[in-house]
């Protein structure tokens, strides 16, 4: 069990409070370059609001159309040398088709195909999540031929699920996010009954600080995040 005294809970509680606004404040000023637990989004601890206190993950409300512009564009980031997009190339158009029907940035979405698969349409997680997007069952209901894993239907329904979680969280980037992922409000580190159960508590670090600006996050030698809790899922526990 996670016991953090009150006044732990107040600061976290008040550090969050006083960033509310995107770009301001002294948590989430934005740097221009990628660290471990910041970046040009801002930093790790405003991301994971709360979710080192008994309070839970409270994320801060970031209007997606107040972070678009610091994405990269992907059409533009695959080409450049070292990009962890190249694993998507040949999805890049189905990733910008998609993009203009439902008015969700490319890269965001291939940022999540690159989190989920590492852009391997032919990739089947644990609970039985399948291809690009790692959808679940209940989101393959109407696959072609029941093929869950056709890029084009598996991006396709990506996107409309993301588009639906975003309307319904009145256009919230960060929970929103973290639903992709499996986050909730109220999430602690202490949650999950076995290793493989646990969420990647670095995530959105990866996702906003890393894939966002075509940074590989997972490179070896830089790694993103500070939690770092599924490594030890490589090393025995279960």
């Amino acid at each position: 069990m996670l016991i953090v005294q009150a006044s732990v809970v107040r600061v976290v509680q008040l550090v969050c409070q006083s960033s509310l606004q995107f770009g301001t404040g002294s948590v989430d000023v934005p740097l221009e370059w990628t660290t471990a637990t910041s970046g040009k989004m801002g930093c790790i601890d405003y991301f994971n609001c709360g979710i080192d206190s008994i309070t839970g993950w409270s994320p801060p409300y970031i209007p997606m159309d107040q972070v678009v512009s610091r994405m990269a564009d992907l059409k533009e980031a695959i080409k450049k040398p070292g990009s962890p997009f190249r694993a998507c190339e040949q999805f890049v158009p189905i990733f910008e088709k998609y993009a203009q029907v439902f008015g969700v940035p490319a890269i965001l979405m291939a940022s999540f195909a690159l989190q989920e698969s590492t852009c391997n349409p032919s990739t089947t997680g644990g609970a039985g999540e399948a291809g690009l997007m790692q959808l679940t069952p209940d989101k393959c209901y109407d696959a072609p031929n029941g093929n869950c894993y056709d890029p084009d239907y598996n991006i396709s329904a990506g996107f409309k699920y993301f588009a639906e979680r975003l309307a319904a969280n009145n256009g919230d980037f960060l929970l929103t996010c973290g639903n992709y992922n499996g986050w909730f409000k109220g999430m602690t580190y202490a949650n999950g009954p076995c290793c493989r159960c646990q969420n990647n508590l670095d995530y959105l670090q990866q996702l906003a600080n890393g894939f966002l600006q075509n940074v590989n996050a997972y490179d070896p030698n830089h790694r993103l995040g500070k939690y770092f809790n599924l490594d030890k899922c490589n090393h025995g526990s279960t």
